[in-house]
């Protein structure tokens, strides 16, 4: 029996409906399907495009950020370079990346100044970024790079560089790695020095004032044993610090690698009862007022008493003495004997006038409070008048001294260039006939006084000795520990520079016939220092020895 052709026509028109239904089935799958991965691609694009564009820093919360900002580049007085930036690389790894921790760490070792192990544990961390080594030179960089280790990069950075190193280190500071200041110079002008196209910063000092200075401290250090030397050169119409040293110093190049002692800056930062440079100030407090003059002869020849406790000269005269005697022979009789007229009250008066009651006002943050006695009765009047009892910074000193001189005006100390734009500032603290007188005392110390070795000719050399005991562990004062200065000014016609050399523990040496005190070490010291920086120096010619030598035959 045969099919009939009508059904057969009607079940094949079902199977091709069938089949058409599923091929658009599946086509609008794919369709559906194809739209879908368009879709979730085009959204993994914009995140990806808001990862790497609009969050920079969010796929490297554990990558530390390279440097990119610059500094300003600071000079010497004179425009010669101290600190500069330059362009440097910073070696990183990414661990994820090194092959073998073990063998990468030992090649690297091998021609980097790397601790071995450290830099196998950085290498094995679950890390995408270490820092490994920063301020490569194109050279050490090349040698990594030749090393062929995967994992290893570099990154571009500035480095602050002080072409100088030890020459002015504790005035110029230095930098961290992140080129923020962190002391000197570079700390008190760390904002100026990092705004955008910021000029240059002059400093006030004179490289090569710096240069003498330094080199005749660490030359003294040495020959006298000392623990350490310091020393202030300072133009006293102006303020600045013409040069500051301290020694043993550092390199701000790589001050990590240096004893933090040789990072103190002791000539603003250290403490000491300074003896009898101090006399100066106060025969200028009793001048001033008025309790005294320069004709009156004081018995300095006899024992003197103050509240049951007896007043010593090293070399007791045999006479009475006037003032210019007292402050020539250095009397600490005489000199208690006026400080007992001028009075507590009046004395600190005149010290806080002078800023030795407090840190020293300028713009370096090394600058060291001075150690007050808290009880000011009659015997603390005494000693302070002659350097004991109250313990300053030789910069204090010599700012306080040179206000003195500079025709009674005290200049507050800067590190920074004077000039129109930086003017200097200035307090009265004397008068002028005070600031004369005391000016011609101090020219008669050294050449008639304890200040012999000092005398540079032609320069008219003023100044006072200071030999001062260091305190005891046990209570009262070690004569056989010394703190030694020398405070020096020129030139005496027209006085305009003020200096200080201190040396902490010197010892006696052959030529000093036993003695360690400053008048055989600081002064001859603070000689030699005038004699190299006297011809550098303007206006350090003293006018009147000057036209003396013209008008000899």
């Amino acid at each position: 029996m045969s099919q009939h052709p009508a059904y057969t026509d009607t079940q094949t028109l079902t199977l091709a409906d069938e089949e058409y239904r599923a091929v658009s089935e599946g086509r609008i799958r794919i369709r559906i399907g194809v739209v879908a991965f368009l879709f979730m691609l085009m959204i993994a694009v914009l995140r990806l495009a808001e990862v790497s564009l609009l969050s920079p820093g969010a796929h490297a919360r554990d990558l530390p950020k390279a440097i990119v900002a610059t500094r300003a580049d600071m000079t010497d007085r004179h425009g010669e370079l101290l600190a500069t930036t330059l362009e440097t690389y910073s070696l990183y790894a990414e661990p994820r990346r090194v092959w073998n921790p073990q063998e990468t760490a030992a090649k690297l070792a091998a021609i980097r100044p790397l601790d071995r192990r450290v830099l196998t544990e950085k290498l094995s961390r679950d890390r995408s970024f270490v820092w490994l080594e920063r301020g490569l030179t194109p050279k050490e960089r090349q040698a990594v790079f030749d090393l062929g280790l995967p994992g290893l990069a570099f990154r571009k950075e500035p480095k602050r560089v002080y072409p100088r190193e030890n020459l002015a280190s504790h005035l110029v500071g230095f930098t961290d790695v992140d080129m923020q200041g962190v002391a000197g110079a570079e700390r008190a002008f760390d904002a100026d020095l990092q705004q955008e196209n910021a000029p240059s910063i002059a400093l006030s000092v004179d490289l090569r004032v710096q240069f003498a200075l330094m080199d005749e401290l660490a030359k003294a250090r040495e020959k006298f044993d000392a623990l350490d030397a310091s020393g202030v050169v300072m133009d006293i119409r102006t303020g600045e610090l013409i040069a500051l040293a301290s020694v043993p110093n550092y390199n701000p190049n790589d001050p990590g690698a240096s004893l933090p002692e040789t990072r103190f800056n002791h000539a603003a930062m250290s403490t000491y009862d300074l003896g009898s440079v101090f006399k100066p100030l106060t025969m200028a407090m009793a001048l001033e007022d008025g309790v005294a003059d320069q004709v009156e002869l004081f018995d300095v020849q006899k024992p003197y008493n103050v509240l049951g406790k007896y007043i010593r000269d090293d070399h007791p005269s045999e006479v009475p003495l006037n003032m210019r005697g007292v402050l020539a022979e250095s009397s600490n009789r005489g000199t208690a004997m006026i400080a007992q007229r001028i009075g507590a009250k009046r004395q600190q008066h005149h010290l806080r006038g002078l800023g030795l009651l407090d840190r020293v006002d300028y713009e370096l943050a090394e600058s060291a409070k001075p150690q007050v006695q808290r009880r000011w009765g009659e015997m603390a009047t005494v000693t302070v008048s002659y350097g004991h009892g109250l313990a300053v910074t030789p910069l204090a000193l010599t700012a306080a001294i040179g206000g003195m001189l500079n025709d009674g005006v005290y200049v507050n100390p800067t590190v920074r260039r004077v000039s129109v734009a930086n003017p200097a500032t200035g307090r009265r603290v004397f008068s002028s006939q005070v600031s004369q007188d005391i000016t011609d005392m101090m020219r008669y110390v050294v050449t008639d006084g304890t200040g012999r070795k000092a005398d540079i000719p032609g320069y008219g050399v003023m100044g006072k000795t200071g030999t001062a005991e260091k305190p005891s562990a046990t209570g009262g004062y070690d004569r056989k520990r010394l703190v030694t200065s020398f405070i020096a000014a020129f030139p005496h016609s027209e006085p305009r520079y003020a200096m200080i050399v201190t040396l902490d523990e010197p010892k006696a040496i052959e030529g000093t016939y036993g003695y360690a005190t400053a008048g055989w070490n600081a002064a001859p010291v603070a000689g030699q220092v005038i004699r190299r920086i006297g011809p550098i120096l303007p206006g350090a010619r003293d006018t009147s020895q000057q036209a003396a030598l013209e008008t000899q035959p």
